[in-house]
């Protein structure tokens, strides 16, 4: 089974792996999330900015669609965060390349 000295840092056994191993894809870190806040940002001035402008109604929908964006951009950023957070405390055990956290 799994000893002590078999048990190393995810982490590091993934940096440690050389390029063309088939194992470097499947333990490696999670991806970053493609965050595009400012497009958020940006329909939220656009909204307000078409709301005192015009159509009122057409403004707080588009403001309310920036903030929508922004909230779902902020959900993906905290999940990144948690699995990675998750990633570096896990282990692996070099016997059986079981991944396990502590």
């Amino acid at each position: 089974m799994c000893k002590a000295v078999n048990v190393v840092h995810l982490r590091g056994y993934w940096e440690d792996l050389p390029v063309e191993s088939p194992n470097k894809r499947k333990f490696s870190p999670p991806d970053e999330p493609d965050v595009r806040q400012w497009l958020g940002v940006l329909a939220v001035a656009a909204g307000i900015w078409i709301a005192t402008t015009g159509s009122v109604g057409m403004g707080l929908l588009i403001a309310l669609g920036g903030l929508l964006w922004g909230a779902w951009m902020a959900a993906q950023v905290h999940q990144y965060r948690e699995a990675l957070a998750e990633y570096e405390m896990s282990k692996i055990c070099l016997a059986n390349r079981h991944v396990f956290t502590l």
